[in-house]
């Protein structure tokens, strides 16, 4: 599914900008993603009982701040626009923030999730926004949003109607 992609994307970037070591901190390396993808959502599909398209657009930018063992390590914004179709229903959502790594000072490696996320995430039952701060290490919710946006079932219902 799409969005799982670009959630799994940060989460590539974010692994990759905690295990680097050594190199004296400079100005980070920038990646820009476009995004315009569209098809058959599976995920969705099967979650909902009928055959669901997305179509996305927007992009992604990952920032790893090399050489550093503390503050911040990995920044990846992203602003996409996913649009799902089904039973002649059209819903869209709106995926936008910032996935933040840092390292505290005692060595803890937190992520801090920004912004709106529409559906579960591996560490929520439902879509949110606000902030979810999350121990990388042990996978302990540190911080949880105060605000939920959705749920998949919320999406089919939706499209359903």
């Amino acid at each position: 599914m799409f969005w799982k992609g670009v959630l799994a994307l940060g989460g590539t970037a974010l692994v990759a900008a905690v295990l680097v070591v050594g190199a004296a901190a400079a100005k980070p390396t920038l990646v820009h993603i476009s995004v315009d993808e569209a098809g058959p959502d599976p995920e969705i599909t099967a979650a909902c009982g009928f055959p669901v398209n997305f179509a996305a657009t927007g992009h992604v930018i990952i920032r790893t701040f090399e050489g550093k063992d503390k503050g911040l390590v990995d920044l990846t914004t992203l602003n996409v626009r996913v649009t799902f179709t089904g039973n002649g229903n059209t819903m869209s959502i709106h995926d936008v923030g910032a996935d933040k790594v840092r390292i505290a000072p005692d060595g803890t490696v937190i992520l801090s999730i920004i912004g709106q996320i529409p559906f579960e995430t591996d560490f929520t039952d439902t879509g949110f926004h606000g902030v979810l701060k999350v121990d990388l290490d042990t996978g302990e919710v540190l911080h949880e949003p105060r605000h939920t946006t959705g749920t998949i079932a919320a999406l089919c219902a939706a499209l359903a109607a």
